[in-house]
């Protein structure tokens, strides 16, 4: 059966090619009518071009179809699911005298304005700028607007900056003046857990800036709804604040909320939502009280596609469905996740998901499939992943291949990575992945495969971070990253760790890294603590300016963790690790609390690595007696070049590195990668 949706079509159609629906809620509720009647039977929904403007679909069971007749969402090229609302040109118009007084230079003339009251718009709507940043504290102040993200502004496919000082790039905070009362502070005992949680309305912080900065916000009229961001202590650790005060005598600026891990000095920061500060192409602000939208356009507007995102639940919602296929459209415009996904056979193939506030996709179920998909533009993530069982060591059987996933975790920078792993057994193949602030594939869980990935330029503002990424769980095991394709990878932070290909962290379980290519990055590898790893057969070739070393093979630095009552118990407490099954699968994994925690158990115990190249890199750094036979590892037949034999790194890696290097096995560098038709 087949019904058909048209942009075009006007009120009380039936769905035929004829007389198609105007909406695809209408075509979803003809579809349950269809299999009720008709159950066993296929259909497919044909979507035709143009914008369907969605407060967000659901479908769930009676929606599904079954292995042999499937139900399938097709869209021609130019469907689009919208959660939010087409702005035209035309109702933009110029400032009044007061406001062009407001603003600087040429922004007096080129900023635009917009009145969303008189399109029917509410606060509401718009929604109140909110808590952004992986590590915020906003949860321990009273009053604090944590969620919904609010609207943002898209000009041709492009997110529009709120207006910021300065226009890119950090401001560098001076010495701490007051540090506050945040989980980690200088000179007091870390909080516990428990004492944490208790803890509310903590004394913020007091930050030292320079004189330039301080004359510059002291310009602005207000500092009534002017926020931080920043990384105040680590680079992994990203957070946001309302501004309290700014004192320009002093060069001194109070944050409304603490720094979760303390502060240190040069830590970048900028400011955002000044309407001073609208003084660059792709900048808006949005004047929340009056409902006035502001805008610097970087294009001409007449005849541009311009898009305030509106929805604050997902475009798309499968609650336990089978047999579903989605196919051929493109969603955009949420404050929220475009996709959430939960059932045992959907399907998500070559769609576009772009301009979010949140995931691109969440998924959970078993015998899952998303390929050919672009994911750009992301406000977090882009797919997160689980399935499985981990008692049983069940494999979910998702499958994640020959996606292109970009410029993502746009506004919460870290720990919003490209795919992120849980559970058992999903596959991760020939994705392309490039252009963010930190990882671009996270994982947890067991068994998993990430191979013929290619990965670039990512953990591009981080330190302490890496491509592919997880760490401290000894019940993490059984995972294999295999074959894949890092390059390019370097960071404009201060590098105090680093950032690596492949980061195994803070006492890791098993994992294999096997046959990858690393390709001018700072550092291939880091292993710190964990056990049972194997780094062997590798390629590392060229640094960068910040390389140190090539690979990083350390002791794990907080033993204290290891004691009974720690991170790493409470981990293995979480599942059925002295099994007869979890211990045919992981045999070492028992051993590992019989040795002692600051002697034996911190340092890496069954490690190999061993049979890798390097080409003009930087040496192996390792921390301990990796050669104690209690700990039997192995570490040799690693080879280190100046130069490349060949340019060419298909010829290098398939003929000639396997001819000149005993037992070095051939990659198939061709095969990396993402596959074009």
């Amino acid at each position: 059966m087949n019904f058909y949706v048209a942009k075009t079509a006007g009120p009380g159609g039936d769905g035929s090619k004829e007389r198609p629906f105007a909406a695809p809620e209408e075509a979803r509720d003809a579809v349950r009518g269809f299999l009720r009647e008709h159950p066993g039977e296929g259909v497919t929904v044909h979507l035709g071009p143009g914008e369907y403007r969605t407060a967000g679909m659901t479908l769930d069971a009676r929606d599904s179809g079954s292995a042999d007749a499937p139900v399938v969402w097709e869209g021609e090229d130019g469907a689009v699911i919208c959660g939010g609302m087409t702005l035209d040109p035309g109702l933009f118009g110029p400032l009044t005298e007061e406001e062009k007084a407001r603003l600087h230079g040429s922004a007096r003339e080129a900023v635009v304005r917009c009145d969303l009251t008189a399109l029917g718009l509410t606060r509401e709507d718009w929604g109140e700028l909110c808590a952004i940043g992986t590590y915020h504290t906003g949860n321990k102040y009273d009053g604090a607007v944590l969620s919904p993200m609010w609207c943002e502004l898209f000009v041709n496919g492009t997110r529009q900056e709120i207006a910021r000082y300065p226009n890119e790039g950090f401001l560098f905070s001076g010495e701490p003046v007051r540090e506050g009362a945040g989980l980690e502070t200088t000179g007091r005992k870390k909080l516990s857990g428990e004492e944490w949680a208790k803890v509310r309305n903590p004394v913020s912080d007091i930050y030292s800036i320079d004189g330039e900065t301080a004359c510059r916000v002291a310009g602005w009229k207000s500092l009534d709804g002017v926020w931080m961001f920043g990384y105040p202590m680590y680079g992994w650790a990203d957070m946001s604040s309302p501004l309290k005060s700014v004192d320009p005598e002093a060069c001194r600026m109070e944050t409304a909320w603490v720094s979760l891990y303390g502060m240190k000095p040069h830590a970048p920061y900028y400011f955002y939502n000044i309407f001073e500060e609208l003084d660059a192409p792709g900048e808006w602000y949005l004047d929340r009280e009056m409902g006035i939208l502001y805008l610097y356009p970087a294009v001409p507007l007449a005849g541009a596609e311009i898009r305030l995102s509106l929805l604050t639940d997902n475009l798309l919602r499968i609650e336990d469905g089978a047999h579903i296929t989605v196919r051929n459209l493109c969603f955009t415009c949420t404050r929220g996740d475009a996709l959430h996904l939960t059932g045992t056979c959907l399907t998500v193939e070559n769609c576009e998901i772009r301009n979010v506030a949140g995931w691109a996709i969440l998924l959970d179920g078993r015998d899952c499939l998303i390929r050919d998909c672009e994911i750009s533009r992301t406000g977090k993530g882009g797919i997160s992943v689980s399935g499985g069982d981990r008692a049983t060591l069940t494999p979910s059987g998702h499958v994640i291949e020959n996606n292109h996933i970009h410029h993502i975790a746009e506004i919460f920078r870290t720990y919003n990575p490209a795919v992120r792993l849980s559970g058992v057994g999903t596959v991760v193949r020939h994705n392309e992945i490039h252009d963010s602030a930190h990882a671009a594939i996270l994982f947890g869980g067991n068994n998993h495969r990430m191979e013929y990935n290619e990965i670039y330029e990512v953990c591009k503002i981080a330190d302490d971070s890496s491509a592919i990424y997880a760490g401290r769980d000894y019940t993490c095991s059984g995972n294999v990253v295999f074959r894949n394709y890092f390059h390019d990878m370097h960071s404009d932070a201060d590098s105090h760790i680093g950032i690596f290909g492949m980061y195994c962290d803070d006492n890791l379980g098993s994992c294999d890294i096997e046959q990858n290519v690393f390709v001018r990055c700072q550092s291939a590898l880091l292993l710190h603590g964990g056990h049972d790893m194997t780094f062997s057969g590798n390629l590392i070739l060229g640094a960068c300016p910040k390389s140190v070393y090539s690979i990083r093979f350390h002791r794990y630095g907080y033993w204290d963790d290891l004691l009974p009552g720690g991170t790493h118990e409470a981990g293995l407490r979480a599942v059925p690790w002295q099994s007869d099954l979890w211990r045919q699968a992981y045999p070492h994994l028992a051993e590992y609390l019989t040795w002692d925690p600051e002697t034996e158990q911190c340092c890496p115990h069954y490690c190999d690595l061993s049979g890798n190249v390097l080409i003009g890199h930087k040496p192996i750094d390792i921390n301990f007696r990796w050669d104690d036979p209690r700990f039997h590892n192995r570490v040799e037949n690693n080879t280190e070049l100046a130069e490349p034999p060949t340019e060419d790194l298909c010829v290098l890696c398939e003929t000639v590195l396997p001819a000149m290097i005993p037992g070095f096995a051939p990659i198939p560098f061709g095969e990396m990668g993402r596959r074009h038709p």
